[in-house]
């Protein structure tokens, strides 16, 4: 992979979310498997499109070549596949678009003085984390709209510019959020974005996440 293209993306994970991240992608020309235990209808999530695309791959075909992998998993299952199956990331971008969110998604699971990506990366050192996509949601991705807002975190420079450039050829408002020792504020985010759709049910879906945190003339790069 050059400095100026994505390569392949493996995204891990075929639920709503890993679903509709694959299918942004895939919309955008980026080449991209989806890996999953089944391959067939009965794959959790929404696999019409993907098995109708013929993305979805059992997990060792989909890593095979892949230059940026996606964990859009649960955070447990994601931070369980570093601990006991770190070979998945070697030589790769990783990409941690996880949350550690409790099941009722009304807290962190993790204590103050860490992050989710931080425990990922601390499995993996040999890999080049980017915390990405965690910033937004299934329905941010699934809209034929732009501008949803990406924030992008990581310690390896040239792993973070290339997300970066792959997140605004998917049309989204990527901004580098710099290294990842800020993903703790990154996931907070994730929470106070649940907190507010359950306390303003009425408004808060038609609310993007981009508009509330970026003031009126802010430049954020798209692709041309």
């Amino acid at each position: 992979m050059t400095d100026d293209t994505y390569g392949s993306v493996c995204v891990l994970g075929a639920g709503r979310f890993g679903t509709a991240l694959a299918l942004r992608l895939m919309d955008h020309g980026v080449g991209t498997r989806v890996a999953t235990r089944r391959t067939d209808a009965g794959t959790p999530g929404h696999p019409g499109p993907l098995l109708d695309r013929g993305a979805v791959r059992p997990t060792l075909e989909a890593l095979d070549g892949a230059d940026i992998v996606v964990l859009a998993l649960p955070f447990a299952a994601a931070l369980n596949l570093a601990e006991k199956f770190p070979g998945f990331a070697e030589g790769r971008i990783v990409v941690d678009a996880t949350n550690p969110l409790t099941a009722e998604g009304d807290g962190i699971v993790l204590p103050p003085d860490t992050s989710g990506a931080v425990e990922i990366a601390r499995r993996i050192p040999y890999a080049r984390l980017v915390k990405a996509f965690s910033t937004c949601t299934t329905e941010d991705l699934a809209s034929d709209g732009t501008g949803a807002l990406n924030l992008v975190a990581g310690d390896d420079e040239q792993a973070k510019q290339t997300v970066l450039r792959l997140s605004r050829h998917l049309g989204l408002a990527a901004l580098d959020a710099g290294v990842l020792a800020h993903c703790g504020v990154l996931e907070g985010m994730a929470l106070l974005r649940e907190e507010i759709r359950r306390r303003n049910p009425a408004t808060a879906a038609a609310r993007s996440l981009t508009g509330a945190l970026l003031s009126h003339g802010t430049e954020v790069e798209f692709p041309c």
